[in-house]
């Protein structure tokens, strides 16, 4: 298998961004729906409690996750 530039690149990043402490997809997941209500995807880390920072480090090297937090965050903005 070989690499080009862009994914050597990408892979740098998500070596620079992951903490020794991460949790895996099925963690955050889990705790996503309590996480959206105070998270908006294209705002960052704006309204973001202590509790939740293991979430918003997931979200820096998960775009799997990303997309499903913008999906729910979507889904709810949408029964408002």
């Amino acid at each position: 298998m070989t690499y080009d530039r862009d994914d050597l690149l990408k892979l740098l990043h998500l070596l620079d961004v992951t903490a020794t402490d991460e949790i895996d997809c099925e963690e955050f997941l889990h705790r996503a729906a309590g996480f959206v209500e105070r998270y908006d995807p294209d705002d960052g880390e704006a309204r973001i409690a202590p509790e939740h920072a293991a979430l918003v480090q997931h979200l820096k090297v998960c775009p799997e996750c990303l997309e499903e937090l913008r999906a729910l965050y979507a889904a709810l903005r949408a029964e408002d």
